[in-house]
């Protein structure tokens, strides 16, 4: 059974990999917009890798800050490879669990809370994992912008109070945030000689993952919508320069970062033409995109979008929230419906179901990366 079971998964993923190459047409026929590109005048160099998987083979004498039990270690947190993890009465629960190569793994996936030892069995089978102190505190993220390995510049995301699991549900983005000195002392020591940017996310004063790019692609510097920020970056990584005249320009008004978040197993995802629609009707900012990003052992986030004012910003999550939930209970009941009808009018039963097939297939009109991700996030929130 297991080896049918994983066969059809096999089969799925696969038929993804091979219709990846047809995305940009897709998208060009269809009219599907390309929320890091379309919206915005000025653009990061392409010498910033978009991804820690470019970013680790570009920066080899820097891509050590990869490894997050190295990273924990640096800081002398109490840490070590899940295998080797027994039960022992110098470790306090809970703890937390994650991948430990930051560059092999996108989003939270296996990443979890534990607060019983029986729970760690389940995750023994999964490779190069690790385990940490659970640290108890607020999440914040830096983007740092160095130049042989002296800080330049830095953008501060501060995070929301209220967290779906350890999934936040808001960012406050300004140029007056400020981070943590411990976490720009740590950056000053450990990368030394480094030009380029550095992504640090933080719990407190720990430090929890880095990355060596800017975060969420450069989606948040490009939102700035300011030229010269985005051009002194760009005169960095291209040119090795930082043009200090430029500082008194590179302010940007305040936004926020939403993050639509549910319990909901996500089936039926609305087209982009409706999001679009949406998104205009909410007067949210340009960037906006189906994200799917398991969050512990249920729930996940589906939607994010940037909006200039917290409390329709809000009104914006919920709404979308609750079309996300409507949409997964509604085809569900029209299902049953369905199959009772078949039960009583084969006839009428089936012409139900060709139409709600018609329906549901809807959700095909997005480009094929959504359908992608939103797999892999089911996969990952049923099947672990």
């Amino acid at each position: 059974m297991y080896n049918i079971y994983q066969f059809m998964l096999d089969i799925i993923d696969s038929c993804f990999k091979k219709i990846t190459p047809y995305e940009l047409s897709w998208c060009k026929k269809m009219g599907f917009f390309n929320p890091y590109v379309d919206p915005f005048k000025h653009h990061i160099s392409k010498n910033v890798p978009d991804f820690d998987g470019q970013a680790f083979y570009k920066y080899t004498d820097h891509n050590f800050v990869y490894d997050k039990l190295w990273v924990a270690k640096s800081q002398g947190l109490l840490a070590g490879q899940l295998k080797n993890l027994k039960p022992n009465e110098n470790i306090v629960l809970p703890i937390f669990i994650k991948p430990r190569w930051g560059h092999e793994t996108a989003t939270s996936k296996n990443c979890f809370k534990i607060s019983s030892w029986d729970d760690l069995s389940q995750y023994n089978h999964i490779p190069d994992m690790m385990w940490s102190v659970f640290i108890d505190a607020k999440e914040q993220m830096t983007d740092y912008i160095l130049l042989n390995g002296q800080i330049v510049y830095q953008i501060t995301y501060v995070y929301s109070e209220t967290q779906n699991e350890f999934i936040d549900d808001w960012k406050y983005i300004s140029p007056d945030n400020q981070p943590i000195s411990k976490i720009t002392d740590w950056v000053n020591r450990n990368l030394a000689g480094f030009t380029g940017a550095v992504n640090v996310q933080y719990r407190d004063d720990k430090i929890i993952e880095v990355g060596l790019r800017l975060a969420r692609g450069g989606a948040y510097i490009l939102s700035t919508k300011n030229q010269y920020l985005i051009e002194n970056i760009n005169n960095v990584v291209d040119n090795g320069e930082w043009d200090y005249s430029l500082e008194e320009k590179m302010s940007f008004k305040p936004f926020y970062s939403f993050k639509c978040y549910t319990t909901c197993p996500v089936m039926y995802v609305y087209p982009q033409y409706v999001m679009d629609s949406v998104m205009k009707t909410h007067k949210a900012m340009p960037f906006y995109e189906y994200y799917f990003e398991p969050a512990g052992k249920m729930g996940m986030v589906t939607f994010q979008f940037m909006h200039e004012n917290y409390e329709d910003g809000m009104k914006a999550k919920k709404h979308i929230e609750t079309m996300i939930i409507f949409a997964q209970f509604l085809f569900l009941f029209l299902l049953l419906c369905s199959v009772f009808i078949f039960t009583a009018n084969k006839i009428v039963g089936i012409i139900m179901m060709i139409i709600l097939g018609m329906l549901f297939n809807t959700r095909f009109l997005n480009p094929f990366s959504v359908q992608h991700q939103q797999w892999k996030a089911m996969k990952q929130m049923i099947c672990g």
